[in-house]
């Protein structure tokens, strides 16, 4: 019996092991599949974490039920549900309708993930309990929950693995054909281990050499219901710090990868062994990293206060803020997830346990992904959960010291209110704003605003970057303004071409309609927006399409599709301007993305790629792609003014005349390359070389 022991402790570690590496690969490999249908929204990687979330219970659920049968009845049944998913392999992403994936993107996204890898995924899902409860059931003494443990290290293994080297040598039909092949050998693991317990008919010899051990009453409600609480907070607040870095840098793999590999590693750490978790230090840190990230968001005030820049500082460093977002993050799964293993129950009920970690998981995503862009007008569940995750910590560390001496307990409960006014006054602030209208949806957050030095200007705010400002005043209604004046770059390309009668212009990203300025009689001005609350904004508050020259068409497309929806060498101008705050619309700079535009340019014409950006410097990017298509590539930067902003715009031409007369006509530079960087294609990207 010790020897078979042995080996099902062997197949049971594999088997668990292998089927988290290949749940977690799938998760980015997926959502980066998908991404350019979904105009490299945000929300692609929020909704497909909902998906993946609510097959993980449904997973577990299966487990649940499974694990009140006979243990050979479990495998049996197991390996057939195993095999029959065999149909779905090898895996294929097959593009949705455009109409479709415009008009309903959430459940287009649940729709596609579902019929592409509903039944493996599943099946993964249901690993981990399932071959949990096995070992408790066959290993008499042995603690079934640092199988769990081993499971998040092959979680944080897969994940770590795909942005580093899946998703630089490998692109998506080769990984999906790679992943088909995982699931064959976790199979065949899987049927080994079932094959050989019941070659040993270890849960008849099991019920038949020893004694029951006595039936554990089951967890209360009130239990099961803390227990899927605490995995609610760490869940939404996993999906609210993704979307806080996603917004403002870039919609890849990597930078979802970062909160959910820490989101594990917290699982890792307090699963493996209470001796990990230590709960009132662990709690003081996590107020203490709460409290911090609050005086950053009233940086102003607490720097006066301090007498220090230090939380200026740190905003003008985007390594240092996202070091600082992601340790309080870190934090606070810490603490969730100690006090779920703290409040572990006995294996009897391992499988109860996870299926309620699994809903309380499923439904953070659920809350962040459908619920919030239906109450909220911005990402205000990010600062709503910092205040859970504060006064969760220190109910903590106030209720250590309640059996204790009155000047402890003082001690404690003083500056723990006082830093919870402080915590709940700098979250509520951030929630704020004097936005005459605001919106939210699958593609971001939407404001429009008076600008606070002059009333004559407003503006139209994506996230956190100003994406349009238009003068109310009618002399100066038309201006062009922002990054779109007359001495930025896509203004001096405009001048420079003048002398060509009738040109046809494509844009993609319609912001409040502000290149319309440029337009003239007999023009053709199309515009490709992907998101239709931009298109309801720009026409309500804004008038430069309605005072345009020329009839201005609007389509509520993904810029790339209704660039292919062109007919080939028809078009003079196009103009990339699809920024989502300052995140990066990555499928918009691949080589795929530029053949397309190509194909559809005139032999004269030009590509024109507002590349403004606070972190990343996209030259690199645009000069490799010009490289691999021996195009000429030329840099126009322009300098703020009173109702302008800094900009950079990049210009591409295949034309060696049409070159010249930009080098002529304008202050284009030729930018020098010190560092080049790989081109970029719809299966790969790679940020950390373009960081500032």
């Amino acid at each position: 019996m010790v020897e078979t022991n042995k080996s099902i402790s062997r197949w049971a570690a594999l088997t668990v092991l292998c089927s988290a590496l290949l749940l977690f690969q799938i998760q980015p490999m997926a959502s980066k599949a998908i991404l350019a249908w979904f105009g490299g929204a945000t929300s692609v990687w929020t909704t497909s974490m909902l998906f993946f979330q609510t097959i993980l219970v449904f997973g577990y659920c299966y487990a649940h039920w499974l694990s009140r049968w006979p243990l050979h009845r479990q495998i049996k049944c197991h390996l057939v549900v195993v095999l029959t998913a065999f149909i779905f392999l090898p895996l294929s992403f097959t593009a949705p309708d455009a109409t479709t994936t415009a008009e309903q993107p959430a459940s287009t996204i649940l729709l596609l993930l579902f019929t592409t890898l509903g039944l493996p995924y599943f099946v993964l899902s249901s690993t981990g309990p399932l071959i949990q409860n096995w070992y408790a059931l066959t290993q008499g003494a042995g603690t079934p929950y640092r199988l769990y443990s081993l499971s998040n290290i092959g979680s944080l293994t897969a994940l770590i693995s795909y942005p580093f080297l899946m998703e630089v040598y490998l692109d998506i039909p080769t990984q999906a054909w790679l992943w088909s092949a995982g699931y064959v050998i976790f199979a065949a693991s899987m049927s080994i281990l079932g094959w050989t317990c019941l070659r040993q008919q270890i849960d008849i010899k099991t019920e038949s050499e020893h004694p029951q051990p006595a039936i554990q009453s089951p967890p209360t409600w009130k239990r099961m219901l803390h227990w899927s609480g605490l995995a609610a907070l760490a869940s939404s607040l996993l999906l609210a710090v993704t979307d806080q870095l996603t917004q403002d840098i870039a919609v890849t793999p990597f930078l979802w990868i970062l909160p959910l590999a820490l989101y594990l590693i917290s699982f890792i750490i307090t699963f493996d062994n209470p001796r990990w978790y230590y709960r009132v230090t662990m709690a003081a840190l996590t107020s203490s990293g709460i409290l911090i990230l609050s005086l950053y968001y009233i940086r102003e005030t607490a720097d006066q206060y301090l007498g220090t820049a230090f939380f200026q500082s740190l905003a003008e460093s985007l390594i240092g803020y996202t070091i600082m977002l992601t340790a309080v993050f870190f934090m606070i799964c810490m603490t969730c997830h100690g006090e779920l293993f703290r409040l572990r129950p006995h294996k009897q009920h391992l499988t109860v346990y996870y299926v309620c970690i699994a809903i309380g998981g499923a439904a953070g995503g659920f809350f962040v992904s459908i619920v919030c862009p239906l109450i909220f007008t911005h990402y205000h569940e990010y600062h709503f959960g910092l205040i859970a995750g504060f006064s969760f910590s220190s109910l903590i560390l106030v209720r250590h010291v309640l059996d204790q001496s009155s000047l402890k307990q003082l001690a404690v409960v003083i500056p723990c209110g006082l830093a919870f006014g402080i915590v709940v006054l700098s979250q509520w602030k951030m929630t704020q704003n004097n936005a005459l209208e605001a919106s939210r949806n699958f593609y971001g957050t939407l404001q429009v605003e008076r600008t606070e030095t002059n009333s004559n200007l407003l503006k139209l705010r994506h996230g956190r970057v100003v994406h349009g400002i238009q003068i109310l005043d009618d002399s100066g209604a038309m201006k062009p303004t922002a990054y779109y004046g007359t001495n930025s770059g896509i203004g001096q390309v405009f001048k420079a071409l003048e002398y060509r009668a009738d040109l046809d212009i494509t844009g993609v990203g319609l912001g409040v309609g502000t290149l319309s300025s440029y337009a003239r009689r007999g023009d053709v001005l199309r515009f490709y927006e992907i998101n239709p609350d931009v298109i309801a904004i720009s026409n309500k508050y804004f008038r430069f399409i309605e005072k345009a020259s020329t009839n201005v068409q609007i389509t509520a497309i993904d810029g790339r599709l209704g660039i292919q929806s062109l007919q080939s060498k028809s078009t003079d101008l196009i103009i990339l301007d699809a920024f989502s705050s300052d995140a990066i619309p990555v499928h918009l700079l691949t080589l795929e993305a530029f053949a397309i535009y190509l194909d559809r340019l005139r032999e004269d014409g030009i590509i024109c790629v507002h590349i403004s950006n606070q972190h990343l410097d996209l030259t690199p990017v645009l000069h490799a792609v010009c490289k691999h298509y021996n195009l000429d590539l030329r840099i126009i930067n322009s300098k703020e003014t009173a109702d302008t902003f800094d900009a950079q715009w990049a210009v591409i031409t295949a034309n060696s005349d049409v070159s010249s007369t930009i080098d002529q006509s304008t202050s284009a530079i030729t930018p020098t390359i010190t560092k080049p960087v790989a081109a970029w294609t719809d299966h790969f990207s790679n940020l950390l070389q373009i960081i500032k």
